[in-house]
């Protein structure tokens, strides 16, 4: 394969454990999906990215359309896979969000022009770039963990009232949005995929009473935890 290329699956179905030479990255479209791989279970809700670097031994479940980019070995580099192998899942925020949506109407109406291959170009380049900044790394790195701006404006070499700046022009969030926006989403991933009671989870993700875990929660989502997990349960059922 010398060229990027995609796949739009009506679903995927629980599939036995499998590699490929290529990379590829995962876009659930309607529905979460469940990725796993390296002994590790990875929860994608649509404002993610999956990313599997290539020959890793993985399996995927999802109960609707998802979208597969299959990326040549020859093109992603050592330090790409360091980089995007961090985290294998990837959030869809600041210029992100635009590009994926233009990458999901060009799929829709398009797939096969060249004009959607070069999207793809530029998305991985865009996902190299966003992973490789030093003070998203540390929070994804800490996020359950009290995280001071002035730290993190220190890892960039800026200033706070710069810093404060830049990170939004890169992320769509301030620093405070994007930590709750990280902790609320693993707090997602935990309320479908474990039976941990409210307070393990609030305490897991960085909140140390029910109180403010639920009002931080219901801030980012517009319903409570419990709420959100009836609502959303059934589609990850296995």
């Amino acid at each position: 394969m010398n060229r990027f290329d995609c796949h739009v699956l009506e679903s995927a179905p629980s599939q036995d454990e499998h590699t490929h030479e290529y990379g590829q990255l995962i876009l659930p479209l309607v529905k979460p999906l469940i990725l796993r791989c390296g002994g590790q279970e990875y929860y994608i809700s649509p404002s993610h990215l999956g990313f599997v670097p290539p020959m890793l031994p993985h399996s995927c479940v999802c109960p609707s359309q998802v979208v597969t980019i299959n990326i040549p070995g020859h093109m992603i580099k050592p330090a790409d896979v360091e980089i995007l192998s961090q985290q294998k899942v990837l959030p869809i925020e600041g210029t992100l969000v635009p590009l994926i949506d233009l990458i999901k109407d060009e799929i829709r109406h398009n797939p096969d022009s060249y004009s959607v291959r070069y999207l793809y170009y530029y998305l991985y380049d865009k996902l190299v770039e966003n992973n490789g900044i030093k003070s998203l790394r540390y929070i994804r790195d800490h996020f359950s963990e009290p995280v001071r701006v002035a730290h993190l404006a220190r890892l960039e070499n800026y200033n706070i009232s710069y810093f404060n700046n830049w990170f939004k022009r890169q992320t769509g969030f301030s620093p405070f949005n994007y930590i709750r926006h990280l902790r609320i989403e693993k707090a997602k991933e935990l309320l479908l995929t474990t039976h941990y009671s409210l307070i393990n989870i609030a305490m897991q993700v960085g909140y140390n009473s029910n109180s403010s875990f639920t009002r931080a929660f219901k801030e980012s989502v517009g319903m409570s935890p419990n709420q959100w997990k009836q609502m959303n349960l059934p589609s990850v059922k296995r």
